[in-house]
């Protein structure tokens, strides 16, 4: 296996394998525990933990590797942003770990959320980001808008219609 090649990669509800939810805490807040978002290792598990639901929102995918490790995850979640509490339900908490990113597990982890929210009924799903919105955008989202956050922080609005 080379480093193009990350092996079989398979996506689960994380609630089925509850030992990854401080591994994917923890690649949370090496991402985003820093200010306007909580420093405490400790907020981004429990997050984490409470986002791990299994019938309805929140629930979070995690994909693992052939070895059993958690390599990123993602949620789908009621609310995100205070600023569009008109629209629902969002995309939240997308990570890859850094040494496995541009090998198609974050697209396979989105396509799972998207399948599922789909079956579900939601005709339109709603991330906020920086940086990503092009992964998104090469996911097929449409960008609606970008807007200034309470916390002072730009966010970009994309959105997908299922």
């Amino acid at each position: 296996m080379n480093d193009r090649d990350p092996g079989p990669v398979t996506v689960h509800l994380l609630a089925d394998i509850p030992r990854h939810i401080a591994a994917v805490g923890h690649m949370r807040w090496q991402e985003w525990g820093r200010p306007p978002e909580p420093v405490e290792e400790a907020f981004w598990v429990e997050v984490t933990a409470r986002e791990a639901g299994r019938g309805g929102l929140p629930i979070t995918w995690v994909a693992v590797d052939a070895a059993g490790e958690a390599l990123g995850a993602v949620a789908l979640i009621a609310y995100d942003i205070a600023e569009r509490r008109d629209r629902s339900p969002w995309l939240a908490g997308m990570i890859v770990r850094a040494d496995r990113r541009r090998q198609g597990t974050g697209r396979r982890l989105v396509a799972r959320l998207e399948d599922w929210a789909r079956a579900q009924g939601y005709q339109r799903l709603w991330v906020a980001t920086g940086p990503a919105a092009p992964f998104y955008q090469a996911c097929g989202w449409e960008l609606s808008e970008r807007l200034s956050l309470a916390s002072g922080e730009e966010a970009t609005v994309l959105s997908r219609q299922l």
